[in-house]
C-alpha cells in the first residue's frame, strides 16, 4: 500500500513524542578514500565539496589506528576513546548527517573486526578519529529538507532534533513565477564540484583553496562539525609576508599525512621525500604547509614539521 506524503509534523502519542520530515527529492554521492586519509578530515571535505548539509552515510573498508568510544551507562554518554593499533576490517559505518549552528554535524558509528590470537574479535563504538587504509562510502543526500543535531540530553549522544527542521523549496511546489520571471531561464543545477583527498592536500596549486578543519562539538562528544559554511570554502590565506623555513636535501621531517621522511631534494617550493613507512616517493608543495624547526635528530640530522596552513 502506498502512503500519500505526510507534512513536516511533531506530536504526541502516550506522553512519546514523534517528529515526522518527509523527503521527497534526494541524490547519491560515491566517495572513495585512499590510504593515508584521515577520518573526519576526508569525509568533511567529501561532504563540503558535495554540498550535502542534511542526509545519510554508509561505508566499508579498512582503517588504521582507530580512536573508539562506546556508550558509557554510568557517565550517561561516550566512554573515554580507546585506541585500535593496526588494521581493523569495517563491517558497516554509518552516520546520520545535519547541521549544527548552521555548520554539517556527523557522527561516525562503526561495527569493526579484526583476526586475534584469541580468535576473531568484533568491536563497535563511535569513531573520534581514523587513518584510511581504504574506504567505500555511499552517501544519500536530502536536498529539500534541512535537519538540525545536537547533543541530546536523555541519551547522551548527538541526534536530529525534533521539531527543528525545515523543507526547502521544491521543484514540484514552488511558487508561480511572476511575469518578469516567467522568461527567464531556469538554471541548471551545478555539479558537485569535485574533491581533493586530503592525502595530496599539499600537491594542490597555488591557487587552490584550503579545506578547513573539522571542529568538534563541545561536551567532549565525537561528533564531527565541518567548521565551514555550505557551500563555499573560505579563500587561501595570503602567504606573501610569510617567511618560510626550506629543509635541504639530507634532513629530516614529519609530514602531517605521510609522517617520518628524508628529504631527497629541494627545489626551493617543492620538496621531494622519501617516506620511512612505505618506502614511496612524494613530492610536495611548500606553499601549502606551515614548516617548523623541530629539534635535531640523535644523529645530529635537522628536523622540521610539517602542517597544512589553516
Amino acid at each position: 500500500m502506498r502512503l500519500a506524503p505526510l507534512a513536516h509534523s511533531c506530536y504526541t502519542l502516550a506522553s512519546v513524542s514523534v517528529s515526522v520530515l518527509p523527503s521527497d527529492r534526494s541524490r547519491h554521492v560515491v566517495v572513495r578514500l585512499t590510504s593515508g586519509e584521515a577520518l573526519p578530515d576526508a569525509l568533511t571535505s567529501a561532504l563540503r565539496d558535495a554540498q550535502v548539509s542534511t542526509g545519510w552515510l554508509r561505508a566499508s573498508g579498512v582503517l588504521s589506528d582507530v580512536e573508539l568510544r562506546a556508550f558509557d551507562p554510568e557517565l550517561g554518554g561516550p566512554s573515554h576513546t580507546r585506541r585500535l593499533a593496526g588494521p581493523v576490517q569495517v563491517l558497516s559505518l554509518d552516520a546520520g548527517i545535519g547541521l549544527s549552528d548552521g555548520e554539517v554535524s556527523f557522527t561516525l558509528r562503526a561495527l569493526l573486526a579484526r583476526e586475534t590470537d584469541r580468535g576473531l574479535e568484533t568491536l563497535a563504538g563511535e569513531i573520534s578519529a581514523a587513518r584510511v587504509l581504504g574506504l567505500e562510502v555511499l552517501v544519500t543526500a536530502l536536498d529539500d529538507v534541512v535537519v538540525e543535531r545536537t547533543l541530546d540530553a536523555a541519551a547522551g549522544v548527538w541526534l536530529f532534533v525534533p521539531g527543528a527542521a525545515a523543507h526547502t523549496p521544491s521543484p514540484g511546489h514552488a511558487p508561480s513565477p511572476s511575469p518578469a520571471q516567467a522568461h527567464t531561464p531556469a538554471r541548471a543545477p551545478a555539479a558537485p564540484p569535485a574533491w581533493s583527498s586530503a592525502l595530496e592536500a599539499s600537491d594542490t596549486s597555488a591557487h587552490a583553496h584550503a579545506p578547513e578543519r573539522p571542529r568538534y562539538s563541545p561536551g567532549g562528544s565525537p561528533a564531527a562539525t565541518v567548521s565551514a559554511p555550505i557551500p563555499q570554502r573560505p579563500a587561501a590565506r595570503p602567504q606573501s609576508d610569510v617567511e618560510t623555513l626550506v629543509p635541504e636535501p639530507g634532513d629530516s621531517v614529519d609530514h602531517f599525512a605521510f609522517g617520518r621522511a628524508d628529504v631527497l631534494k629541494s627545489d626551493g617550493d617543492r620538496l621531494h621525500l622519501r617516506v620511512h613507512k612505505d618506502g614511496r616517493i612524494r613530492e610536495i608543495a611548500l606553499e601549502m604547509l606551515r614548516v617548523t624547526r623541530q629539534p635535531d635528530a640523535d644523529d645530529g640530522r635537522r628536523r622540521y614539521k610539517l602542517e597544512r596552513r589553516i
